[in-house]
């Protein structure tokens, strides 16, 4: 289902936007639409990285959630730098210890 929505941009804004359909070849809906699910596939993004960095979420069920991959919920969790694991050091000395 489709819903119409209007919005108010700044001029310097609509200038930008105006940029992006000569640029796509497209009209000012398309651009919009486009434009729009970037930032929201973004926000989603950005937001799982927040709940795994804070436990709260999976990165399967984060990716799943993203329509990512799991694999490429890894990569950006790697790119990012970001510990999903809490693995601690000393989790670390605990399992070398019983592999001796």
């Amino acid at each position: 289902m489709e819903t119409t929505i209007s919005v108010r941009l700044r001029s310097d804004v609509l200038k930008d936007l105006t940029k992006v359909e000569s640029k796509w070849q497209t009209d000012r809906s398309e651009a919009i639409r486009r434009l729009l699910q970037k930032a929201i596939k973004e926000w989603k993004i950005q937001n799982a990285l927040e709940e795994i960095s804070l436990h709260r979420k999976s990165i399967g069920k984060a990716a799943e959630e993203c329509e990512i991959s799991l694999w490429e919920m890894i990569d950006i969790l790697k790119n990012k730098n970001l510990d999903w694991t809490s693995y601690r050091e000393e989790d670390l000395e605990r399992d070398l210890k019983i592999l001796k």
